[in-house]
């Protein structure tokens, strides 16, 4: 049985797109965008190839105004009830295509993302908790609209880098913890965006997924235990809750950078199987090496004198200082407190752990985030606020017509020149919402 070949012939024209405007060479209305660059973009005749390097023909190229994007982080509920709006052939569609919020939100944020002025970083915990659902394929394209390409470093990374910070100003390297968000981001967060998203997937291994499954299982039963515990601790306030979550971070790292040293060895003299897990060091392994590798440009040397100035660190009020060790701190302190003191009856729910890691990680680089009604709640009580002294601006439901007043207010910030340079660029249709992103075809 023959297979007959096809051929796709590819023309430079194929590459150049609208708007166009007139030529200068052939004088045709067919000078479109060539490419789009994150400052500055390129134009190409469709008709006479004009600019074309094989003639001496320099490049053409037209300067964009700089950004300063707006950085909103949009929780896995939203993503997925957004979606759910959006596409009928998902389950959930019914109930979620009756609350019209969610269409006020997908139209506001994907305008304001294609009108350069916002972006919405996707995170690890994306792609983890899509993972998790029937429809994986449609919530990466959901958040993959909305962050084109920028995305927080995973939690640990920005972890580490938060108290590799903190250790900077131990040692007098600097006055303040640096919380630039780029330093933390894949991609560039003030760059023009090209037309197109191209998306690498990579997470569709069962094995991740099951982990993830029996990792959050675990936090759940875990966190259980700990509200029950928290529900008689009548006697305890929030200070109290607070100092214990806080004080218990140096002891988890030491627990955690001890157990890989023991998996180590026991691989080594072949008492355990060797396996990705103990080749690849964890958290608390790269960063006990970073903290020590700073303390050796220092001249701190020996294993002893190392170790004694890591527990001292540990030990400091600048590392229980880092902004996620505040900020999940003072998240479990007021629980605490709903649970002894306000009748609380049953623990968070089984996705709360995760919320904490994302808002205690990420609220510092936001300049706003929309999350559940729960962290919303929490993250707006006064003590909790005194603690991480945040200033992003807290969205959830209950408040959800000003999180779109908000936005609002974003778009009316664009100048005319803004907004001419994304018609020249784009057209003058291009901000309207994406509402076809589930009618058209996923290519895969």
């Amino acid at each position: 049985m023959s297979k007959e070949t096809e051929y796709i012939k590819i023309t430079p024209g194929m590459f150049i797109n609208p708007p166009y405007v007139k030529c200068p060479k052939c004088g045709n209305n067919t000078f479109g965008v060539l490419m789009i660059c994150p400052h500055h973009y390129c134009r190409r005749c469709a008709n006479c190839y004009y600019p074309h390097p094989s003639r001496g023909e320099d490049e053409t190229t037209y300067p964009l105004p700089e950004l300063n994007k707006k950085i909103i982080y949009i929780d896995q509920f939203s993503i997925s009830n957004m979606m759910k709006f959006l596409n009928p052939e998902t389950k959930g569609h019914k109930r979620a295509g009756t609350d019209v919020f969610w269409g006020d939100l997908f139209q506001r944020l994907d305008t304001l993302c294609k009108l350069q002025l916002i972006i919405c970083p996707d995170s690890d915990f994306h792609k983890h908790e899509s993972l998790l659902a029937p429809y994986y394929k449609q919530l990466e394209r959901m958040y993959e609209l909305f962050s084109h390409g920028v995305s927080f470093y995973d939690y640990e990374t920005v972890k580490l880098f938060q108290i590799m910070g903190q250790l900077k100003i131990w040692l007098g390297d600097a006055r303040k913890i640096d919380l630039d968000v780029r330093k933390i981001m894949h991609g560039e967060i003030n760059s023009w965006q090209d037309r197109f998203i191209i998306s690498v997937s990579g997470y569709d291994s069962q094995a991740l997924i099951e982990e993830l499954r029996s990792n959050r299982k675990k936090a759940y039963e875990y966190m259980e235990g700990v509200f029950k515990r928290w529900q008689i601790e009548k006697d305890k306030d929030f200070e109290f809750w607070y100092n214990e979550e806080n004080k218990s971070e140096a002891g988890v790292i030491v627990e955690l950078y001890t157990r890989d040293l023991q998996n180590i060895t026991k691989a080594y003299f072949g008492v355990a199987p060797l396996d990705i897990g103990i080749l690849l060091p964890g958290f608390a392994t790269r960063l006990v090496h970073g903290i020590k590798d700073r303390f050796k440009t220092k001249g701190v040397t020996g294993e002893d004198n190392l170790n004694k100035r890591l527990g001292e660190f540990l030990r400091s009020e600048l590392f229980e200082s880092t902004p996620y060790i505040k900020i999940s701190s003072a998240l479990y302190a007021a629980m605490a407190q709903r649970a002894a003191h306000h009748g609380r009856k049953n623990p968070p729910s089984r996705g709360f752990f995760t919320d904490v890691k994302i808002i205690s990680t990420l609220l510092p680089y936001c300049d706003a985030i929309f999350v559940d009604n729960e962290c919303g709640s929490l993250l707006s009580e006064k003590e909790v606020i005194g603690k991480t002294e945040h200033k992003t601006k807290i969205f959830s439901l209950s408040n959800k017509n000003e999180f779109l007043r908000y936005l609002d207010e974003i778009k009316t910030t664009a100048s005319r020149e803004h907004i001419k340079a994304v018609e020249e660029v784009y057209g003058v249709d291009w901000a309207k919402p994406y509402w076809e992103i589930f009618t058209h075809e996923i290519k895969e």
